[in-house]
């Protein structure tokens, strides 16, 4: 099994567009461990899947649907920062 504690977040991938101009208000912050930021992504993906369940099971759910938007966001962004982190270190 391969060591990856050398594994880190980059910070480039930025996520939350807004404004008419499309512009990202956030990004993933650099240098963050990779068992770390896997930690805190599947906390956000663990978060995001019970709010879209009450979105969809509950009479006034549509109040969880942004939150579970912008949770599935964040999460999505610290795994695609990763990989980018991962995939410079291979050959393709």
């Amino acid at each position: 099994m391969s060591d990856h504690t050398d594994i880190k977040t980059l910070g480039i991938i930025t996520f939350s567009k807004c404004g008419s101009q499309g512009r990202e208000l956030f990004r993933v912050n650099p240098s963050v461990p990779i068992l770390e930021a896997m930690e805190h992504a599947s906390l956000l993906l663990y978060c995001a899947k019970a709010l879209s369940l009450d979105a969809a099971l509950e009479s006034d759910g549509e109040r969880y649907a942004w939150a579970s938007h912008y949770l599935g966001e964040m999460g999505k962004a610290v795994i695609d920062d990763l990989t980018q982190g991962m995939l410079r270190g291979t050959s393709v």
